[in-house]
């Protein structure tokens, strides 16, 4: 009666999280007491862990302990994630934007595998360094950025940070830090403990059950290996999962660009100078020019501050903010010397072959005034959710947070969310895919959360039934691993607190020990 009980608990607080309304949006099964519960298909006992940043390697070490074989793929050549800067820099923006199905990256995968190649400097017009940054796809952190949160929040299980560490941390405090975490659970890329866990430079091209194998996931697989000479070698291959971890957030890997008339053949002509934020990593490259920024979210903010003192104007579009108290602290977070107009309606000049000069270029505001005389203008637009290895969980025809029937149930539509995902980050439709969702720092859910899938998937923890799971399901949710701007909200609260009931009633049910219940806070 206990496991019964917390069905519903769990429901009711998952709406009050959700804030949402209930509604049964798949067809409703059988549900007699023995079809409670999600029964596994098979046993779990080889998992794929995509990513390694803090949310991905949390997920990766729970499961070790757990007694799991775990693969750890991760593009990049060393393990941070979104917090792993490099001065190179992704490659420009696709003007219209892609498909959201290929948005972050269009898979490259030959017809017959295992295939091995050697590209040299110009093959099929490309260079080296072009096929190593559109395989890693590098973060858009910039050289000087900062956190908007202090480092009490955001800390790693077991590492913490030094004494008398600033209130807010910079980029390199933050990527050492995962980076220790990462060694402190033997994941780094040179720790020969994992060594056969871990699988840098190697991106994930596909994730797919093949018909006849159902029961597992075949996972296609891409690795660049860096021979020198102007050599590069990229090997493909592909591995058999029971389960398959998502632990990057894809909150960054794709960059959206607005339909603005007149920008694509601007881009078009000058990328240097008409580019997305994400390309942005040294001030000093705009010093005595007059800087255009297109946006006022956190990446407008950052790069506008972080302009100032080297360009010789800095000037932000943007929309005229809501009343929201985090809109408003946003907004007043610009330097004094930061000038805000409206947004850009157009270009209202198209570019001649003869241009080479931004400062040609006349751009109509909003309010029908013109801006003009720019040395270059970032795109601080935002980016959109996308992971292209998701073969057949993309549905862009689904508009905004509309649920219409469909075969299959997407988890990313217009890139905006993730859908079609239980409060413990389960894909309904098939648990044995699960999709990082919590905060992996101090006061978020990750730890819990990977704890859960380790459960879950060892059958010391249970799910309720794919029927009872879409009859609570809340409608679209978006991924939590914004840092906080103004501390932690009492929503966050409560779902530590739902993952910890839930954890501790499954451990009461199978044994094992008890989760510490998150900290009350105000």
């Amino acid at each position: 009666m206990r496991s019964s009980n917390f069905l519903l608990i769990s429901s009711l607080c998952w709406a009050f999280v959700a804030g949402a309304p209930q509604q049964p949006l798949k067809p409703q099964r059988d549900l007699e007491p023995d079809n409670l519960y999600y029964e596994l298909p098979n046993d779990i006992r080889r998992v794929a862990v995509i990513g390694a940043g803090p949310a991905g390697l949390i997920f990766a070490s729970t499961l070790i302990k757990h007694g799991f074989e775990v693969r750890m793929f991760e593009r990049a050549p060393n393990p941070g994630g979104v917090w792993h800067y490099t001065d190179k820099v992704p490659i420009p923006a696709s003007i219209p934007n892609r498909p959201i199905e290929t948005m972050a990256y269009v898979p490259d995968i030959p017809k017959v595998l295992p295939t091995t190649r050697t590209y040299t400097n110009g093959d099929d017009g490309l260079t080296i360094d072009w096929r190593i940054r559109e395989h890693w796809n590098p973060s858009p952190v910039w050289r000087n950025m900062l956190t908007t949160a202090p480092h009490q929040l955001l800390s790693l299980p077991d590492v913490g940070y030094p004494k008398n560490t600033p209130w807010k941390l910079h980029q390199i405090d933050m990527n050492r830090h995962v980076r220790q975490y990462a060694s402190s659970v033997g994941l780094n890329v040179n720790d020969e403990e994992h060594a056969n866990i871990t699988a840098y430079w190697t991106r994930v091209e596909r994730v797919e059950k093949v018909p006849g194998t159902e029961r597992r996931w075949t996972v296609t697989l891409r690795k660049l290996t860096p021979l020198g000479d102007g050599k590069l070698e990229a090997h493909w291959w592909q591995e058999e999962f029971d389960a398959v971890v998502v632990g990057h957030s894809s909150e960054y890997d794709a960059a959206w660009l607005p339909t603005i008339p007149g920008l694509k053949d601007w881009m078009e002509l000058l990328p240097n100078s008409v580019f997305h934020s994400r390309q942005y990593r040294h001030p000093q490259d705009f010093t005595n020019k007059n800087v255009l920024i297109l946006g006022g979210g956190y990446s407008g903010v950052g790069i506008a501050n972080d302009l100032i003192g080297h360009a010789r104007s800095v000037m932000v579009s943007a929309r005229k903010p809501s009343p929201h108290p985090f809109f408003t602290t946003l907004r007043g977070m610009f330097h004094k010397n930061v000038t805000i107009v409206p947004e850009v309606a157009e270009f209202g000049n198209r570019p001649s072959a003869i241009q080479s000069s931004l400062r040609d270029a006349s751009l109509i505001l909003a309010n029908d005034s013109v801006a003009s005389g720019f040395d270059a203008i970032i795109l601080a637009t935002g980016h959109r959710k996308s992971l292209p290895f998701l073969v057949g969980l993309h549905n862009s025809t689904i508009q905004g947070r509309d649920e219409p029937e469909t075969k299959v149930s997407p988890v990313i539509t217009d890139g905006t969310h993730l859908r079609s995902l239980h409060w413990t980050g389960h894909y309904i439709d098939d648990p044995t895919l699960l999709l990082s969702t919590e905060s992996p720092w101090r006061d978020g859910a990750g730890e819990y959360q990977a704890l859960g899938a380790a459960r879950v998937w060892s059958r010391t923890a249970r799910l309720p039934s794919i029927a009872r799971m879409w009859q609570t399901y809340p409608g679209a949710v978006n991924q939590r691993r914004t840092l906080p701007l103004l501390g932690q909200s009492k929503w966050q609260s409560l779902l530590l607190r739902l993952f910890a009931t839930w954890l501790n009633n499954e451990i009461l049910e199978f044994g094992g020990s008890l989760v510490s219940p998150p900290a009350a806070t105000g």
